[in-house]
């Protein structure tokens, strides 16, 4: 696993493992490569392993009865996905599908059983990143079903910008597809589109295709309802 395993011993599961009890996380676990457009599981299978993405992207989707996909969330580098429905002992909720050319590592259930009965760090670490998804998930939920477009928009673009101490001028990038931000939003990109335009001729953004300028950061923040 070279290169890639520094990766994984500071990931927040593993990093507060004994040295000796890390290495024999790492070495039960496995390594693949993805091309663009494969799928690592599908909604509905028995979920047999934890994964985390080692280079490229992964959503995480689920379908209506039309068939309209939901975003859920991006997974990228030194992220972890699956271990929710990992320790469930149920289904996989959602497709995991590959965004771009990726190596993605993982450990099957039976092997981290197996390590999580040797000692406590490993489970409790478990429990916290369980609970880290159940926060995500219910976030999204409020986000997609109690707030109005412009300011899941405001939202999506404070997460991006990585800090509350925005101000004007300062340029947000805008590196995912307006496609996967508009599901990231929970809308359809031509809503998107307007929605940037709406904020420009209000005077808040200025859109670019790869970037936004912030013009006006305190509406902005108070269109997200943003807490410093």
């Amino acid at each position: 696993m070279p290169g890639y395993h520094e990766m994984l011993a500071r990931l927040p599961l593993f990093e507060q493992l004994a040295d000796e009890h890390r290495e024999r996380v790492l070495a039960a676990g496995n390594e693949r490569a993805f091309e663009r457009g494969e799928i690592v599981f599908h909604e509905g299978e028995q979920a047999e392993a934890l994964f985390v993405v080692l280079s490229g992207q992964v959503k995480l989707v689920r379908y209506s009865p039309k068939g309209r996909e939901l975003l859920l969330h991006l997974v990228h580098p030194g992220q972890t996905f699956a271990e929710a429905a990992l320790f469930s002992g149920n289904t996989y909720p959602a497709t995991a599908e590959v965004m771009e050319p990726s190596r993605v590592w993982n450990i099957p259930r039976a092997a981290l059983a197996e390590l999580l009965r040797e000692g406590p760090e490993l489970a409790l670490a478990m429990l916290g990143s369980v609970s880290m998804w159940t926060r995500k998930l219910a976030s999204k939920l409020e986000l997609l079903t109690q707030r109005r477009v412009e300011e899941r928009v405001a939202l999506y673009l404070i997460a991006r910008a990585g800090s509350s101490e925005l101000k004007a001028g300062d340029t947000i990038p805008l590196a995912e597809a307006r496609n996967l931000i508009a599901a990231q939003c929970g809308t359809a990109p031509e809503v998107l589109s307007r929605t940037f335009r709406r904020l420009e001729e209000d005077g808040i953004i200025e859109a670019a295709p790869r970037h936004v300028v912030v013009l006006d950061a305190v509406r902005l923040k108070s269109l997200a309802e943003w807490i410093e």
